[in-house]
């Protein structure tokens, strides 16, 4: 192998690991949503008390409930968490965004 070939695998491994160790610094954030997993065995209604937990969860500033036929900004926000709803209000997904 020449230098400049060891050279250049060097600088990509170290850009890699410097990379990879700043991710979970922005993860991190105070303000920005992070995805949290909570399962259920039965789908349940989405309540304030249960936007607020899960908010508090994920560590987003805002909980945007989505019910079916209306329309919604495709804007993407680091602070928003998007609560997927059916007709019922009872609670499909949720996800960051």
């Amino acid at each position: 192998m020449s230098d400049s070939t060891v050279s250049r695998s060097l600088v990509l491994a170290a850009s890699v690991v410097l990379g990879a160790c700043s991710m979970p610094a922005m993860a991190d954030e105070p303000g920005q949503c992070k995805a949290v997993t909570i399962n259920f065995l039965v789908a349940p209604e989405a309540t304030p008390a249960l936007l607020e937990m899960l908010r508090k969860e994920s560590g987003a500033t805002e909980v945007r409930v989505e019910v079916p036929g209306k329309g919604y900004s495709k804007d993407y926000r680091y602070d928003r968490l998007r609560v997927i709803v059916d007709e019922n209000n009872i609670m499909q997904s949720y996800m960051c965004g």
